[in-house]
C-alpha cells in the first residue's frame, strides 16, 4: 500500500514546487564561509531514518569542538528520536512528523528560536527539506549537501558528485566547510549518547558471558533488518555461526534482534554452542550500549552498522549491489567486511562461505584469535 501511495505523494510535491517554485529564495551570490564565532544557535535538519542520523554524528561534534559556543538544535523524525531524543549535543530537538498541523505548529515553534542558519543534511533534492530550510529560517544562510536540481536555493552546497565521492560520513562532513572548518581533519568517529548507567549494565551482561575469561571474543549477530529483503536465511545464520564456533571455541555469540524476531532468536540460540539472546526489549540506546561491548559485528545493513564503528568495532555487513549504495554505507574505516550480494534486490543469495571468510579476514586483522 505505501508504495502505491509514495508516486502519488511524489507528484504532489513535484506539483507544489512547480507552483510556488518562484516564491523560494535564490542562494547568495557572493557566500563567504560563516564565521562561527558571530554564530549563536544553528539549526540542522534531518528528519530520516537511525542511520541517516548516527552518521551524521561526527558533523555536530566537529562544530561544537570548533565553537563551543554554538548551540546545536535538530529537526529529527519519530524514526530517529530514540537516537537523539535525550543527547545532550543538542540544545533543543524538535519533530518532524508528516502531519500537516503539527508541523506547521512546530515550524512555528523553531521561528521562534530566531536560528543563524540550517543545515540540512539530507544528501539528495528534498522537497521536503528544501521548504523547511526555507521556512524554519527566513532569509538565514541554507547550507545543503548533494543537491542537483535545487541547489539554486542553497547558499553552500557540497555536491559529491563533484570531487572524489567518498563514504556517506566523509560526504557529509562536507557541511562543515560552510563554516571554514576543514572537513579533511574532523574527527570521523562519534558516538551515540548513552548513559553510564546504560554503559555499566551492558559491560556487566557482556562480562558475564566470558565467565571469567577477559580474553573470550564475543561476536554479535544481528537477526532484524528494516526490510526483508535485508533479512539473511535463518538456516545460512545457524551454519554461520555453528563454523564461527569451530572457528574459535572461546567465542561467544551475541544475538541481537528486535521484538518481534526475538522467536527466531530462541530458536537460533538453542542451535548454536556458546550463544545467547540479548535481554528483552532494549531500548536504542541500551542496545548501543552492548554493541560498544563487542569484539566484532555481523550485521545487514542498518543501522546498528554505523553504531558499531562509531566504538570502533569491526563489522561484516551485508548488502544488496543496489547503485553500489554500499560504497557509501559500508562499515566506515574498514577496508574489508562489505560483503556484497549477486543482485540489486535483496541479500539472499550472500553465501555461507562468503560471510565467514569475511569474518575470519577481520578477526585474523585485529588480533590473534583465542583456539
Amino acid at each position: 500500500m505505501l508504495d502505491k501511495l509514495k508516486p502519488i505523494e511524489h507528484g504532489f510535491k513535484a506539483m507544489v514546487f512547480a507552483m510556488t517554485r518562484l516564491m523560494l529564495k535564490r542562494k547568495s551570490r557572493d557566500f563567504q564561509p560563516l564565521d562561527g564565532r558571530s554564530l549563536t544557535k544553528v539549526l540542522f535538519l534531518r528528519p530520516e531514518k537511525i542511520g541517516d542520523m548516527a552518521i551524521s554524528l561526527p558533523v555536530f561534534d566537529g562544530l561544537k569542538k570548533h565553537y563551543p559556543h554554538i548551540k546545536i538544535s535538530i529537526l529529527g523524525s519519530p524514526k530517529n528520536e530514540a537516537l537523539i531524543g535525550h543527547d545532550p549535543r543538542f540544545d533543543r530537538v524538535f519533530m518532524y512528523r508528516k502531519n500537516i498541523w503539527r508541523d506547521i505548529a512546530e515550524v512555528s515553534r523553531i521561528r521562534k528560536e530566531r536560528f543563524d542558519c540550517v543545515v540540512d543534511m539530507i544528501g539528495d533534492d528534498s522537497v521536503t527539506a528544501l521548504y523547511l530550510s526555507q521556512l524554519c529560517a527566513p532569509g538565514k544562510p541554507r547550507i545543503g549537501v548533494g543537491k542537483v536540481k535545487f541547489r539554486e536555493f542553497y547558499d553552500f552546497n557540497y555536491d559529491p558528485r563533484m570531487g572524489n565521492t567518498g563514504h556517506i560520513i566523509q560526504n557529509t562532513l562536507r557541511l562543515l566547510d560552510a563554516f571554514g572548518i576543514d572537513s579533511e581533519k574532523v574527527d570521523r568517529y562519534a558516538t551515540p549518547h548513552i548513559p553510564p548507567d546504560a554503559l555499566k549494565r551492558a559491560a556487566q551482561f557482556v562480562n558475564g558471558l566470558k565467565a571469567g575469561d577477559a580474553g573470550c571474543p564475543v561476536i554479535g549477530y544481528n537477526l532484524s533488518a528494516g526490510s526483508k529483503t535485508r533479512l539473511w536465511a535463518m538456516e545460512n545464520a545457524r551454519v554461520l555461526l555453528n563454523r564461527i564456533h569451530e572457528y574459535c571455541p572461546k567465542c561467544r555469540i551475541l544475538l541481537i534482534s528486535v521484538k518481534a524476531d526475538r522467536e527466531r532468536s530462541e530458536t537460533l540460540a538453542s542451535q548454536v554452542p556458546g550463544a545467547a539472546q540479548v535481554p528483552p526489549s532494549l531500548s536504542l540506546i541500551e542496545a548501543s550500549a552492548m554493541l560498544s561491548q563487542l569484539d566484532l559485528l555481523i550485521s545487514p545493513d542498518t543501522s546498528l552498522v554505523h553504531i558499531a564503528r562509531s566504538f570502533h568495532v569491526p563489522v561484516v555487513g551485508l548488502y544488496s549491489r543496489f547503485m553500489k549504495n554500499f560504497l557509501l554505507w559500508r562499515p566506515f574505516g574498514q577496508e574489508i567486511g562489505a560483503v556484497v550480494s549477486g543482485n540489486d534486490d535483496n541479500i539472499h543469495d550472500i553465501t555461507v562461505d562468503q560471510v565467514y571468510d569475511a569474518f575470519v579476514k577481520l578477526m585474523e586483522s585485529r588480533s590473534a584469535v583465542p583456539q
